[in-house]
């Protein structure tokens, strides 16, 4: 498995999901992530189950990690995504599959291509302050300098220490600072 391959895939992915809560809003986003939600674990299962389904079984096969459950990283990151949007203002939620697509996917590739300093569960300074400038760039488009900063530097404190699933803790995270934020 090519880990810039994958993490490209993330970027991507996470991109267009942010492109269809901005151009659908909440509620259509809502209801066609919680459908796409269903559908994958019906995939998901019938892959488990040994068959293979076209183009889903490729995927999986071309940027899976080695995993017990198939598919775990993208239910995470629906799952968050479906949670955000039901829970907290769209722009928020917005805001955290942004910054999770590019915090995750940049520290990532920057880690594996320059990383040397490790600090906690493989993960390396510099792979964490590159996803974090990325994220705080990226956010500028969004959020005021101040914030993006202030967002950009809590999810990459959460993706370090967070002991389950990053794609599953950064979107809420970011919800929650942003909430903050505006009280």
């Amino acid at each position: 498995m090519n880990e810039y391959a994958r993490q490209g895939v993330h970027l991507i992915v996470g991109l267009l999901i942010a492109a269809l809560i901005l151009a659908a809003g909440a509620e259509v986003s809502l209801m066609l992530f919680s459908a796409g939600l269903l559908g994958g674990f019906a995939v998901l299962g019938s892959i488990s189950a040994g068959k293979r389904v076209p183009f889903f079984s490729g995927m999986l096969d071309a940027f899976e990690r080695d995993v017990r459950i198939p598919g775990f990283g993208a239910i995470c990151f629906v799952i968050s995504t479906i949670f955000c949007l039901a829970v907290f203002p769209v722009q928020y939620a917005l805001a955290g599959v942004v910054t999770l697509a590019v915090l995750d996917s940049v520290s990532t590739m920057a880690g594996t291509a320059f990383g040397s300093h490790r600090i906690v569960n493989g993960k390396t300074w510099e792979g964490s302050l590159a996803g974090l400038m990325g994220a705080a760039v990226v956010l500028l488009l969004l959020l005021s300098p101040f914030h993006a900063v202030l967002v950009a530097v809590v999810a990459a404190v959460a993706e370090l220490i967070s002991p389950v699933e990053d794609n599953l803790v950064i979107p809420p995270t970011v919800c929650v600072v942003l909430l903050l934020l505006s009280a």
